[in-house]
């Protein structure tokens, strides 16, 4: 996954203007650094990539996970570590 793709899925997420709002801002701003570090640390350890599918399917869960402080059922390791990633970047909006 490219920098920019992710870049431009974020933004996607955050266009409605009523969503524009400085903690909106935080929370995407610690979701692309995090997404980024993780997905260098995958590659450089693993050789594992990243993909935009990962990341779409992992932003689904986000809120659902954060409300619910439950995990979603799945075998997909990776995206379950990139949603505990962010889940724990979080903590200081719960």
């Amino acid at each position: 996954m490219e920098d920019k793709d992710l870049y431009k899925l974020f933004l996607s997420v955050a266009e409605h203007p009523g969503q524009n709002t400085e903690d909106t801002r935080k929370v995407f701003s610690i979701l692309v650094r995090s997404t980024l570090r993780y997905r260098d640390q995958m590659l450089k350890t693993s050789g594992t990539v990243v993909t935009v599918e990962d990341v779409r399917t992992v932003l689904g869960w986000l809120v659902d996970s954060f409300s619910s402080g439950q995990l979603p059922v799945t075998e997909n390791k990776l995206r379950l570590d990139l949603l505990k990633v962010w889940l724990d970047e979080l903590k200081p909006f719960r």
